[in-house]
């Protein structure tokens, strides 16, 4: 292989005159303050001088009036090392103890030219400099006076350790270069290969841009697959990746539910007007449906002229082209990724090509992120009841109590507790207990709204939160609760042959009662309303509940079996009205 020639730049040049003038001078000043007086070798103190002088200016003038340019830089390279060498040879040759100086200072000159120069010209140099050196050690021996080698034993000593440092810097300053070469080299042919390949492809402006942007969509995809875990971030990273790539109307995901046996939409983006899905798809249903049960992508430019299509709805009338693809993870299908558009033809075969290669990896992220939901659902249920637990209820709590303060929502806050549930499980047994705390638990989800937030709050406490309730409604609310479980016959066996009535004690609070005292930041006119925030709200929620809690132990300690308003209830207990409200 041959070696490449490396040319410096010539600002290079007067770093390098710089330095060669300080390392001489500091060689200068160092043998005349030490040896300069003991040794006759260096002539007169004028003619020692001098020579120090007549180096810097025929340096100075060899890279001032020579350009360095490239075609010229070997012949610079030589005449300034002849410069250092008559220069070098004068200065150390009577000087035994500057030998080992003098041998480094060859191993630099000798590694640097080695790199920079051709091997013919480095080879030349490295065997001159072993002849200097050479020669160096028989000046130091040939005077007795100032030799500090005893024996001629010594002597060859350091001169095989000045040849073996010499060929060792050469050797590894050559292999270096070498493997530079090879990196050189492997680089151009990859460029120019990729070169060929661009050329032969005839790829235009626009096929590059595309290529980039297919770039950078997978990389937003890996990073969503490392960094994005909650599903709802995830849904919305994954719709910002696609669209550096697709232009589509409307993006979801599909993923297969075993118990119903169907395809449920888990998420959906898009104009609502423009276009639509279906909310549930079979398996022998439509073009999702064959994708899943086929386990193969789907692309259709036009879908009035597709079998397998079928409109579920008025908006859904509006899609004309269609791309969809299994999810598949580890032999899995997870579900469909669709994208759809009211324009025909919106998805060519290149653009359907790199959905299918990037399947794998949103797969790969809906997995994690499914697995995710499904322990953060898990530890967050009441495994009796499947209703939020104390944990979960919490997370949900707090930011309907800032909504609530922020956005002028009123909340009702019920505390309850199951009458004499002790007895109950001291007579029939604690498997019927958990009966009773299933069957209030099945009362409360039908009973209130899905914006109203339920949980077992420990044992067989339970509370509920009203959103958007008055406090004038809310105790109509809670009084309508409490009859309804009077007036339930639970089941007392596990055969469920024998049923109870049971009663609850009930406690109410509400986010008008009057201890509480929000500290509301509205933000600044450059930050907007949205930024609002309750300030205290670990405070407020402690005492929120705590005035719920009060309430309900009222409510036991005065006969059970009734509902208590917080004493801090903006309406007075007598005048709270108990009429039913609901059906």
């Amino acid at each position: 292989m041959n070696q490449k020639v490396y040319h410096l730049p010539s600002r290079f040049w007067p770093y390098l005159v710089a330095a060669k003038l300080i390392g001489f001078t500091s060689s200068y000043i160092f043998i005349w303050m030490l040896h300069f007086k003991d040794s006759s070798s260096y002539g007169s103190p004028f003619l020692f001088w001098a020579s120090l002088g007549l180096m810097a200016v025929l340096n100075l003038a060899l890279f001032r009036f020579t350009e360095p340019t490239p075609d010229n830089n070997e012949r610079l390279f030589l005449m300034s090392l002849a410069i250092d060498i008559i220069t070098a040879t004068y200065l150390f040759m009577s000087q035994p103890l500057m030998i080992l100086i003098y041998l480094i200072a060859l191993m630099v000159i000798n590694s640097f030219y080695n790199f920079v120069l051709p091997r013919g010209t480095g080879s030349l140099l490295t065997a001159v400099s072993v002849m200097l050196y050479m020669f160096s050690i028989m000046l130091a021996r040939k005077d007795p006076e100032v030799s500090s080698f005893s024996t001629n034993s010594e002597a060859m000593a350091y001169l095989l350790l000045g040849l073996g440092a010499m060929a060792t810097a050469t050797l590894l300053v050559r292999k270096i270069k070498r493997n530079i070469d090879e990196i050189y080299q492997v680089s151009e042919e990859l460029v120019s290969d990729l070169s060929l390949q661009a050329i032969s492809a005839d790829l235009s402006v626009e096929s590059l841009v595309e290529r980039n942007r297919e770039v950078q969509t997978l990389l937003q995809i890996l990073e969503n697959i490392i960094s994005v875990l909650d599903w709802e971030e995830l849904f919305g990273k994954i719709v910002e990746a696609l669209r550096n790539r697709f232009d589509f109307d409307k993006f979801s995901i599909y993923i297969y539910n075993q118990e119903e046996q169907r395809l449920e939409l888990k998420v959906e983006s898009g104009d609502e007007a423009a276009t639509g899905v279906a909310r549930s798809v079979k398996l022998d249903q439509g073009v999702v449906g064959w994708s899943y049960s086929n386990r193969e992508g789907v692309l259709i430019d036009d879908v009035l002229e597709d079998k397998r299509w079928e409109s579920f709805n008025q908006r859904g009338k509006k899609i004309r082209s269609l791309a969809c693809m299994p999810l598949m993870f580890r032999q899995e299908a997870l579900g469909v990724l669709c994208l759809d558009s009211h324009h025909v033809k919106s998805f060519d075969a290149d653009a359907f090509a790199f959905l299918q290669s990037i399947a794998p990896l949103i797969s790969i992220a809906v997995s994690n992120s499914l697995n995710y939901t499904t322990v953060k659902t898990e530890s967050h249920t009441d495994n009796l009841t499947q209703l939020n637990n104390h944990g979960g209820f919490m997370e949900k709590f707090i930011p309907m109590l800032n909504d609530a303060y922020c956005k002028d929502i009123p909340l009702g806050l019920i505390y309850m507790d199951i009458d004499h549930f002790k007895s109950i499980n001291d007579t029939y047994g604690h498997l019927v207990g958990n009966l009773v705390i299933q069957e209030l638990a099945q009362i409360l989800k039908t009973f209130f709204r899905g914006t109203d937030l339920v949980g077992r709050w420990g044992g067989e406490e339970f509370a509920v939160v009203l959103k958007g309730t008055p406090p004038e409604i809310a105790p109509r609310i809670a009084e309508q609760l409490r009859r309804k479980v009077e007036a339930h016959q639970f089941p007392i066996s596990l055969q469920r042959d024998a049923f109870k009535q049971v009663t609850v004690s009930v406690g109410l609070a509400t986010t008008a009662d009057t201890n509480l005292k929000p500290e509301v930041s509205r933000g600044s006119r450059s930050t907007g309303e949205g930024d609002a925030f309750l300030k205290n709200v670990e405070e407020i929620s402690a005492l929120f509940v705590d005035n719920a809690d009060h309430a309900l132990y009222t409510a036991k300690h005065s006969g059970r079996n009734q509902v208590m308003l917080s004493k801090f209830f903006p309406i007075p207990q007598s005048e709270s009205k108990t009429i039913e409200i609901r059906g």
